[in-house]
């Protein structure tokens, strides 16, 4: 068949077109191979220019398109249902970023932006002319869903679908349900008791006949993918398998009692927040003459950032220290306070009406506590005051950090997804899919995510419970069509692939391997693990990936600036720098893959042997992946690499490799600056 690839470059009002010279590229495209329509429009993501689209592909035949205007990342599904709807596969687009990439990060040299952008569209129609269709996989979704964790946030998420129609089974691996709340005094700012909260979930739970729930249960085992997941659940040594279709993962938090520090532990006077908490539900404390709350420990450090949660949680606590004794002396020791919202008035309230005692205190020195004659001491520096204070308290407060639950390590290998090393889950993406992770049908919320209140925790619980509702109401669910493809003439049956499959996408069936499209990302660590090359990517190949390394070094190759960046946290950078209108070296040409476990050795090795000056892979920051291990792959694939490039006198000091978060703009310029300066390109 001919191929026959259609141009479209933007304008972009003056975004791209205030710089690059957009009816050069337009013509400039039009003397490329097997391009025989090229045109330039102003706004092409408007309506008037979409139809536009759909009436030049018709009228010219084309049967691939390559769109020249912003970042994939926000307007590619815009043009995919255009070409659709022209009656191509919407997997024959290519999309090419010239704002982002060019006009806005050279908008000080018109001229090389105008090449930079010729550049990219010749990358873009390389690859175009080697696409191929790909059939995106309908799978049938049912009404069912296990929600894992009884604390607020399951509870909450488990009634959301209950009411909406829909069977649940939530699952708590202790006696009773209610989380941390069942350790709790009251929520603030609200007042409210944390018990009859917690009393009146259980009751509208026990009236809904279509929630079972599973108390002294823990997950063993989950197969399958959305709309056909296999959850083995395990009570008294008892374990049954259940179907269902989606999962909610509200697994919760816990406080991380300090060690060693403080005296806890070693005197009985030094205690938690949430161990305060059960003091004031059962004691009296009407001896209590002095009280010190120390926040910030163990958080805001090297380790890990705020607790989020601790400020509201320490006043809260000073205010019912004092309803117990209005004597007590009550001394509150902070680096910074974190009140926000409907907090605020809470907050001051409390300390004027009760005349807590607020101490700040440095950020790089706690208090000292230590025992002196028999009695808890405590000094510290009032950075406020300038000078040292002495304390004789009674009690000592630590308002501690958090981690997550203890089975988030089981659960994370079970579900195949991401946590960090607080055990706290990692979404798929923290704007984009913040209540999802990375595997379709699995989602997230509250303190099972990150520290929470009351609040905050109830809401996300809702968000979950309506994102688990969509493939459930609607009954179905479509997997990408970019997925892996298996030469089986090529293969040799090694297993690998399925080893190397974070979402457990490749099964192995009497040793050969098979690709389950519903659970494929099409991440492409299994290709570019593979030995016997035997795996592809629909849409991210091999032979289209080196066909966009040779467009991108046809000139100048010594010149150039090679980067692989993955679609999610690295071209996210790349696009926080353009927004920023940052200017960066224009010998940089960006090859998108989905995930940088995608990079092979053979696109490095191209790259070297076409004498590209330097060349870049950049993937997500560490410890999170939107693929969940592909970053790690990468890096050992990378450091393998170099030492067999140093081994054949190659020069690894032109490799470089860094991992970005998606805001990582000025960390990605800096990168790109350094390497041009540190190779003299």
């Amino acid at each position: 068949m001919e191929i026959r690839v259609g141009v479209f470059v933007c304008d972009c009002g003056t975004n791209i077109g205030g710089v690059v010279d957009v009816s050069d590229v337009v013509e400039y495209a039009k003397t490329l191979s097997d391009v025989v329509f090229a045109d330039e429009g102003r706004w092409i993501c408007s309506v008037d220019y979409l139809n536009k689209i759909k009436e030049y592909v018709k009228e010219h035949d084309l049967n691939r398109v390559v769109v020249a205007c912003c970042t994939p990342r926000t307007h590619e599904p815009t043009f995919k249902s255009t070409v659709k709807e022209a009656g191509l596969n919407p997997y024959l687009l290519e999309f090419v970023s010239i704002r982002e990439q060019s006009s806005w990060v050279h908008k000080s040299d018109p001229k090389k932006a105008t090449e930079k952008a010729k550049d990219l569209v010749r990358m873009g129609v390389a690859k175009a002319r080697l696409l191929e269709p790909a059939e995106e996989t309908r799978v049938s979704v049912g009404k069912d869903c296990v929600v894992i964790g009884g604390g607020i946030s399951g509870m909450t998420s488990a009634l959301a679908l209950a009411d909406s129609g829909f069977d649940v089974k939530l699952i708590e691996k202790n006696n009773e349900i209610g989380g941390i709340l069942c350790q709790a005094d009251k929520i603030a700012p609200f007042e409210a008791q944390a018990s009859e909260i917690v009393a009146d979930r259980k009751k509208q739970i026990e009236e809904r006949n279509n929630i079972e729930v599973y108390t002294g249960s823990e997950i063993q085992d989950v197969k399958g993918y959305v709309g056909n997941y296999k959850v083995m659940i395990e009570k008294e040594g008892e374990k049954n398998e259940h179907d269902v279709s989606t999962i909610i993962v509200a697994t919760g938090m816990r406080e991380l009692e300090p060690e060693g520090q403080f005296q806890y532990k070693k005197s009985p006077n030094v205690v938690t927040q949430l161990q305060l908490e059960n003091m004031l539900k059962s004691q009296d404390l009407k001896d209590l003459k002095e009280v010190a709350i120390i926040n910030c420990v163990n958080s805001r450090n090297d380790m890990r950032g705020c607790c989020n949660v601790g400020c509201l949680i320490s006043i809260k606590n000073a205010k019912a220290l004092k309803e117990k004794n209005e004597n007590a002396k009550i001394y509150l020791f902070y680096r910074d306070l974190n009140i926000r919202g409907p907090e605020v008035p809470y907050f001051k309230e409390i300390i004027e009406k009760y005349d807590i005692k607020l101490v700040r205190i440095s950020e790089d020195k706690m208090p000292e506590v230590f025992e002196d004659d028999g009695r808890l001491a405590l000094k510290t520096h009032d950075i406020l005051l300038g000078r040292e204070l002495t304390f004789n308290p009674d009690l000592i407060v630590l308002t501690t950090a958090f981690q997550g639950d203890a089975t988030v390590e089981k659960l994370k290998g079970l579900l195949k997804v991401s946590a960090n090393d607080d055990g706290f889950f990692q979404e798929a993406h923290i704007k984009l899919r913040p209540l999802d992770f990375a595997s379709d049908g699995i989602y997230l919320g509250g303190c099972a995510r990150s520290p929470k209140s009351a609040r905050e925790s109830i809401e996300e619980a809702m968000g979950a419970a309506m994102r688990a509702a969509i493939p459930m109401k609607r009954g179905y669910v479509e997997a990408e069509g970019i997925v892996a493809d298996i030469d089986y003439e090529k293969c040799n049956e090694c297993g690998l692939c399925a080893k190397n499959c974070a979402f457990g996408a490749i099964e192995l069936m009497d040793k050969r391997p098979e690709v389950i499209k519903a659970i494929c990302k099409g991440c492409g660590t299994c290709a570019a693990e593979c030995p016997k090359d035997a795996i592809d990517i629909i849409h991210f190949t091999e032979e289209q990936i080196l066909a966009q390394v040779e467009a991108a070094l046809e000139e100048e190759p010594q010149d150039k600036i090679l980067a692989f960046c993955c679609h999610w946290c690295a071209l996210g950078a790349v696009d926080m720098a353009g927004v920023g209108r940052s200017e960066y070296p224009f010998n940089i040409r960006i090859i998108r893959v989905m995930c940088v476990g995608r990079v092979d050795k053979s696109f490095i090795m191209k790259a070297y042997e076409l004498g590209a000056g330097g060349i870049l892979v950049a993937g997500c920051e560490f410890p999170t992946c939107h693929y969940i291990t592909g970053n790690y792959k990468c890096k050992d694939r990378i450091e393998k690499l170099k030492k067999k490039l140093e081994k054949d006198g190659k020069d690894t000091d032109k490799l470089w490799i860094v991992w970005l978060s998606a805001a990582d703009g000025p960390k990605f310029v800096k990168t790109v600056k350094d390497m041009v300066d540190n190779l003299n390109l």
